[in-house]
């Protein structure tokens, strides 16, 4: 039996609906106008959203699927009666979102760590998993009365694990989730999706992500870890600066990076893009906390 499945798509303010239609790639193409005054004109244009994000299944155990008033149209699912996840959805990305802006212009890598950055989301899109999608935790990881990892807000940063220790709690954390600790290509696929959704552009996450994340001179910086929860962006929590994020990269020789910053460095030490290849696995790490991921 065939379940009918509804995808909602909120076109911009002032839009008016024109027509629906199937592009020759599968992508759900609506058409609409936008009117201005230009010279007391009025103007039409007919735009195409591309691809939309769909809503997807719930989590395994998990609530219905819903969205928050955080600036962005992502989904999000909670598991375990309290551990909230957002659905990144990158099967539509390609190339052309990097290489081009939302208005067909050609963006312009011209620092050192905006080409690295260039390199390493071509790399990703390369390696995309075919599964077209991640879940990956709302908030920085803590521990309950139990010593177990959670994913929810107001708490202290889970810390002092080593990669390897890391990628083992991970790898238990939801099984019938598919749970496992990120990789490099789902972390770059994330800051592609920002890049794409007009969240932030090549310099604040390849430069100066101070205004994007917790640094030493980001706003109201706390010169300390802030707990989890306190300082949004592009749906997450503490995504950017704050800590660290433990990846599994198979260009490492141990087979983890660490990614990002943390609350102490200069946002252009430190860039969300920032890759640093963990040559102690084994080494806990007071700074760091590994990146979960849900496939399944």
């Amino acid at each position: 039996m065939k379940k009918e499945k509804v995808m909602h798509v909120k076109l911009p303010e002032g839009a008016k609906y024109q027509k629906v239609e199937v592009t020759a790639d599968g992508e759900i193409a609506i058409h609409y106008v936008e009117e201005c005054n230009e010279n007391n004109e009025a103007t039409q244009t007919a735009q195409i959203v591309s691809k939309a994000n769909p809503k997807p299944e719930p989590l395994i155990g998990g609530t219905e699927v819903y969205q928050k008033e955080n600036g962005t149209n992502y989904w999000y699912c909670k598991i375990k009666d309290r551990d909230e996840f957002m659905y990144l959805y990158f099967a539509d990305l390609t190339e052309n979102d990097l290489l081009y802006d939302a208005n067909g212009g050609k963006r312009k890598f011209t620092t050192r760590d905006q080409k690295t950055f260039k390199a390493n989301v071509l790399k990703a899109l390369k390696n995309k998993p075919k599964r077209g999608y991640s879940w990956l935790p709302a908030y920085e990881p803590s521990k309950d009365e139990n010593g177990s990892i959670q994913f929810v807000s107001g708490k202290v940063v889970l810390k002092g694990l080593s990669s390897y220790e890391w990628e083992e709690r991970l790898k238990h954390y939801s099984p019938e989730n598919g749970s496992k600790m990120a990789s490099i290509t789902t972390y770059f696929l994330l800051l592609l999706r920002w890049l794409k959704d007009g969240h932030a552009t090549v310099q604040q996450l390849a430069d100066d992500s101070s205004e994007i994340g917790h640094y030493r001179n980001s706003k109201n910086a706390k010169h300390d870890y802030e707990k989890t929860g306190e300082r949004q962006f592009g749906g997450f929590y503490g995504f950017v600066g704050n800590t660290y994020k433990i990846v599994k990269d198979q260009d490492s020789r141990s087979f983890f990076s660490v990614l990002g910053g943390c609350y102490c460095n200069d946002d252009y030490r430190c860039p969300a893009s920032e890759v640093c290849r963990d040559c102690d696995p084994n080494y806990r790490h007071n700074y760091s906390v590994g990146l979960l991921d849900l496939t399944k």
